[in-house]
């Protein structure tokens, strides 16, 4: 494993990410970006996962272009950590990103595992809509406002 690639993309995001906040007042780079990676360390030992696990937040949280990912890294990483950014706005109801590749969706599960894990401190409803867009699979729990994409609708029965 390329180490040294993966110890320069944490010092990258810590510098870039610096002074930044989760919603429970943490340092976000600890807080979420580390979390991120810890959770990928756990499944897989690839260094672009794990790169763009780190840098997964870092064009959309930071002024941090895809070229400069490019050249800091190399041009898999940063087309991985673009692929990983949301697109759209959360006004217009697209807000993620259309995953093509099984690293991508690795990293997103990460991210979305990390946040699931952090939002206590959220208010209700954040964490109901933030819950309803992570389902992907039926499930319905007692309490649940917001169904599942695959949740069939009343309407066909």
């Amino acid at each position: 494993m390329n180490i040294r690639l993966v110890d320069k993309a944490l010092e990258f995001s810590s510098e870039r990410h610096k002074g930044q906040l989760d919603d429970q007042g943490r340092p976000y780079f600890f807080a979420h970006i580390v979390q991120v990676h810890s959770i990928l360390k756990d499944v897989t030992d690839d260094i672009e996962t794990l790169c763009a696990g780190i840098l997964h937040d870092i064009i959309e949280d930071t002024d941090t272009t895809y070229e400069e990912l490019v050249h800091e890294f190399n041009k898999p990483i940063a087309e991985l950590v673009k692929e990983l950014t949301h697109k759209g706005n959360r006004e217009n109801g697209y807000y993620f990103p259309y995953l093509e590749s099984r690293k991508a969706v690795m990293v997103k599960f990460a991210d979305r595992l990390s946040n699931l894990s952090r939002m206590d401190d959220w208010p209700g409803d954040r964490q109901q809509v933030y819950l309803g867009m992570s389902k992907f699979w039926k499930t319905e729990l007692p309490g649940d406002k917001v169904a599942s994409p695959n949740t069939p609708d009343p309407k066909d029965k």
